[in-house]
């Protein structure tokens, strides 16, 4: 039997984006390491930890969520059959353990895409880069429309309040930061019932709205790159966007006025997140909790971290 160590991804919050998946001309990029997205947002601690493992009475590939077969996990899956076509593998099955709430702009489609990429490498010695492990997660994610820039933010490693300038996979595009001290701050998160991100992403006319503001907003906080711009600057991107319903906005106005340094909804998740500075936690979420069910309340520190081998294999 083949068995990978644990290897863990962080999560990604996004607050703004712009598409970009096509040349100045309008026609589809070809190379899909050059796709993406640029934006900004978070990286939190709290993962995915990922294992993965072959033995000879595994048949076909499967994925495990939280210890239950999923047959939506179907950019993980990708990325095994992407891995097939360069390198000799038998089924693999991957078991992931993911603590954001899933489908909801916390990123977790492309953590356990490249969690599953660096844990495939790890269980058969396939000895590629961490740019190599991220090219497949990169593909596969935006083969399935279910992120555009989630896998270089995650990979990168370079802040925990991040920005992509520059579209494409790690490598490929362009990172960049927000200098604070990630440590004072704690992002707390309304989230609800979760929705499916491939129809808004390959909705022409939403992708229009999208790319208008989108490109406009990264500009604004580049020119003033603060926490409180970013999400000042977001919150307004998710209005003119049409990408947030009138409650999130809403929620996001009260999250400010509980006392977050700054609140936005998730791009793209019906939730909302709050950055929250620690000395001011406590009072906050007396406030917000008031207006949010704590079963529905979801809060992670930030984290500089990038992917991660952790342990020896179980």
């Amino acid at each position: 039997m083949k068995q990978s160590r644990t290897v863990y991804a962080p999560s990604g919050v996004s607050s703004f984006f712009e598409i970009c998946d096509r040349t100045p001309d309008g026609d589809p990029l070809q190379d899909p390491l050059r796709a993406g997205a640029r934006g900004g947002g978070f990286i939190i601690g709290k993962g995915t930890t990922t294992v993965a493992h072959s033995s000879t009475d595994l048949k076909q590939d499967e994925v495990l969520i939280n210890g239950k077969v999923s047959h939506q996990a179907r950019t993980s899956l990708e990325v095994i059959q992407l891995i097939r076509q360069q390198f000799e593998i038998p089924p693999v099955k991957i078991l992931h353990t993911i603590l954001p709430p899933i489908g909801q702009g916390f990123g977790t489609s492309g953590g356990g895409a490249l969690a599953t990429s660096i844990a495939i490498g790890d269980a058969f010695d396939l000895r590629f880069s961490l740019s190599k492990a991220a090219e497949f997660a990169h593909i596969a994610e935006i083969n399935n429309h279910t992120g555009l820039g989630t896998v270089i933010s995650l990979a990168s490693g370079t802040g925990a309040i991040g920005l992509v300038t520059e579209p494409g996979s790690y490598g490929v595009g362009r990172t960049d930061a927000i200098l604070a001290d990630s440590d004072d701050f704690t992002l707390v998160c309304a989230a609800f019932n979760p929705i499916v991100k491939s129809s808004v992403l390959s909705n022409e006319r939403s992708r229009l709205k999208i790319n208008e503001f989108g490109k406009s907003t990264l500009l604004k906080i580049l020119e003033d790159p603060t926490p409180e711009r970013l999400l000042a600057e977001s919150r307004v991107f998710s209005e003119k966007s049409g990408l947030a319903s009138t409650e999130l906005l809403k929620l996001s106005e009260k999250g400010v006025k509980s006392g977050a340094v700054g609140a936005t909804p998730n791009m793209i998740g019906n939730a909302v997140h709050c950055l929250v500075e620690k000395r001011r936690y406590t009072k906050f979420m007396e406030e917000f909790s008031k207006l949010v069910s704590r079963e529905f309340l979801f809060e992670s520190e930030l984290t500089q971290s990038g992917p991660k081998i952790t342990s020896e294999p179980t």
